[in-house]
């Protein structure tokens, strides 16, 4: 088991109840399957963004021990 910190902003935090979490994944996770995990991939449609160690990403790349993930909504402004 591997440990990374997730990292929520926005409407995403609300919807997940927090902003910082600490998630126990199993090798071989992707960021997809993280999302899945959090109960949170309905977001992707809505255009969500992934950030793996301050890079952003794709969802299908592997995560390992102490990796830090953020998941960025979409900003809109005027």
């Amino acid at each position: 088991m591997a440990h990374v910190k997730v990292l929520l902003f926005g409407p995403l935090a609300e919807a997940y109840g927090n902003s910082e979490s600490i998630q126990e994944i199993e090798e071989g996770f992707n960021a997809n399957q993280l999302l899945t995990k959090m109960g949170l991939s309905e977001w992707k449609k809505k255009g969500l963004r992934c950030a793996i160690n301050q890079n952003f990403s794709n969802f299908d790349e592997l995560l390992k021990e102490g990796d830090e993930v953020v998941f960025l909504t979409p900003v809109s402004g005027g």
